[in-house]
């Protein structure tokens, strides 16, 4: 349903070696001058070997690319490994969504500021 939404876009990271298997993906969309990570997610047996780090530097290069100047993103309040994945990425907490999950678990709210951030394309040799 996401990726029908309007400058919304999936990403996929396949193993290389056959049979090709998914190792994981995120769903993100841009907006006028704010993207949003929709969701992100790794194989277990393939977490800690940056995966993750890659899908979501590609939509960070991505939703950048698209004139977003910030991009937000939810997760879990009890989600330590991914509350401290995107702080190692540059998010900040901004807030508490009360009983965003289905099951009524709390959301943070984090968001990271691309206008400040130095990108590689950017860089002058």
């Amino acid at each position: 349903m996401f990726l029908r939404r309007r400058g919304a876009f999936g990403l996929v990271a396949e193993s290389l070696e056959p049979p090709a298997i998914i190792l994981g993906f995120v769903v993100a969309e841009s907006g006028r001058r704010a993207g949003h990570i929709i969701t992100i997610d790794v194989r277990e047996e393939t977490r800690r070997s940056q995966v993750g780090s890659s899908l979501l530097s590609a939509a960070e290069r991505r939703l950048r690319s698209s004139n977003c100047h910030n991009i937000a993103l939810e997760t879990a309040v009890d989600n330590v490994g991914a509350l401290a994945f995107y702080k190692r990425h540059g998010y900040d907490v901004i807030k508490t969504i009360p009983r965003y999950y289905s099951n009524g678990v709390d959301a943070l709210q984090l968001e990271k500021n691309l206008r400040s951030v130095v990108s590689p394309d950017n860089v002058l040799a």
